[in-house]
């Protein structure tokens, strides 16, 4: 039974890139821009991650792919394609499915890449490409986590909120909206290690074995201006924000 082909991967050039950005920024949700300009969601999703990549790019705008050195592997689209499927459907995407997929689609540079390589190295070479391969184009190694809702049920709430939330306020300018996110950090932690007498007892006074605790605010307007970081400490819901406070200098 011949296997089924696959749709061919259409490409965009990066001033479409940019256009799809600006509608975006100006407030439209992504699955309204998708209706739009008839560009899958999934790929208008994977342009706002590469946001200020696109934005910052100076080159040919009309060239769909950007020169430079040629890739190596013979279908880098349909292999970046795999991946983000991989990661949408949140599954755990690791080099040993790359490889089975390069299997499956390409096997015949498969086998060649590897003869042109010395004996007993081919496979870690394959492993080296691939590395390469993912940080170029926007993956990077980490440790697995789990939410108690899936993504697709995370995007349906962002962009109802998102809808409604331009809806509402569609009467101000971007330079009147701010995005505020606080995040808690704790400093002078109390050290793993400390010298004592050799014999003698290491315990340490009780107020030194907790660490003091700090908030970052931290501001951006929807115009892409970032405020300064505000840092709270022992703040109270609905308290006054003193100023002109004395912090104590540590060493780094």
């Amino acid at each position: 039974m011949q296997e089924a082909q696959r749709t061919p991967k259409r490409s965009y050039t990066v001033a479409t890139k940019q256009e799809v950005l600006g509608l975006v920024e100006a407030g439209l949700v992504d699955y309204k821009v998708s209706e739009l300009l008839g560009i899958p969601r999934r790929t208008i999703r994977t342009w706002i991650d590469q946001k200020w990549d696109i934005l910052a790019y100076d080159g040919n705008k009309k060239k769909i792919v950007p020169g430079g050195r040629p890739e190596t592997f013979p279908d880098p689209d349909g292999l970046g394609l795999f991946m983000n499927e991989m990661c949408e459907q949140e599954r755990a995407l690791t080099t040993t499915h790359i490889v089975n997929w390069i299997k499956r689609h390409q096997a015949d540079w498969l086998r060649s890449y590897v003869a042109r390589k010395k004996p007993g190295a081919g496979y870690q070479s394959l492993l080296s490409l691939l590395q390469r391969f993912c940080h170029r184009h926007g993956f990077s190694r980490q440790r697995p986590g789990k939410t108690k809702q899936s993504q697709a049920v995370l995007v349906e709430v962002r962009d109802k909120f998102a809808e409604e939330f331009h809806r509402e306020y569609r009467g101000f300018g971007p330079e009147a909206i701010y995005n505020v996110d606080e995040t808690g950090f704790h400093y002078d932690m109390p050290p793993k290690y400390i010298w004592s007498a050799r014999g003698g007892d290491a315990k340490i006074s009780t107020g030194e074995k907790h660490s003091l605790r700090m908030t970052a605010v931290l501001t951006v307007r929807a115009n892409g201006d970032k405020l300064p970081i505000l840092f709270v400490i022992r703040g109270a819901p609905g308290g006054r924000i003193a100023s002109r406070l004395k912090f104590v200098n540590y060493l780094v």
